[in-house]
């Protein structure tokens, strides 16, 4: 088979899967990891692939991502509720960022509102809603990412590696309950990594729905956050499951 038509064929099954794993393409066209990598290398280059971890992914997955107010009006209550109380575990004058996303949003409100911790973040609401607020507010600077409304790139990335954290409050966009947190897109992916990597202690604060939600691009293991922060409606046996890697705390809307 010549390279033309083993990435001709590489490409007809991610557009026919959407995505598909590095083993099954390294099954389907018969090639050694060596060379399925520098095809992948090519295709990624020429924009008609995305890879992430593990796999490979149709760039029409990443045009389906709702935008950050309709992501505001799902399960609206619960977000409430956990950001409450993962903001309530994090004492008064540590250091925090707060992630792009909504509960991560509802989360560094309650903070500007006790008005103990310097907070920093790539989230561009909760720098407006700082600008009429006492609490102490730095902005990771970066491109404008409009539709999650996150700062993102190279010089957030930039920051991100001045700087060390006593808490990270993140957020994602789908939960695997053996494989991990998951995002939308690359930029993102990588920015939530860092910020992990820089934290003394990662919360996850994400509502149990998000355990049936699609996303592509994994960005931590369960094992990369010390806490999850999540709603009542998680099951007893996915609860088990993940308490084997972290602290899993539930929380009704009437807490």
């Amino acid at each position: 088979m010549t390279t033309f038509d083993r990435r001709q064929l590489i490409l007809d099954l991610v557009r026919q899967n959407g995505s598909v794993t590095v083993q099954s393409l390294i099954e389907a066209v018969n090639t050694s990891p060596a060379t399925l990598r520098r095809d992948l290398s090519a295709l990624e280059t020429e924009g008609k692939v995305i890879r992430t971890h593990g796999g490979v992914l149709h760039p029409r997955r990443l045009s389906t991502e709702p935008s950050f107010s309709v992501k505001q009006q799902q399960a609206p209550a619960e977000k409430r509720h956990i950001a409450r109380k993962a903001a309530e575990s994090i004492p008064a004058g540590a250091t925090v960022f707060i992630d792009a996303g909504t509960t991560c949003l509802e989360t560094g409100m309650a903070l500007l509102e006790r008005n103990k911790n310097q907070i920093y973040t790539n989230s561009l609401p909760l720098l407006y809603l700082g600008c009429n607020h006492p609490g102490k507010v730095t902005a990771l600077g970066g491109e404008v990412r409009s539709i999650s409304r996150a700062l993102v790139g190279g010089i957030a990335l930039g920051w991100l590696e001045h700087l060390n954290f006593d808490y990270a409050v993140i957020g994602a966009s789908s939960l695997d309950a053996d494989a991990g947190a998951f995002t939308t897109e690359l930029n993102e992916a990588q920015l939530k990594s860092q910020a992990i990597q820089h934290s003394e202690i990662a919360l996850l604060v994400a509502d149990s729905g998000k355990l049936s939600s699609n996303a592509p691009v994994k960005f931590a293991k369960w094992q990369d956050f010390d806490h999850w922060f999540t709603d009542k409606r998680l099951s007893p046996s996915t609860k088990r499951r993940i308490r084997k890697s972290l602290p899993v705390t539930t929380i009704s809307t009437s807490d």
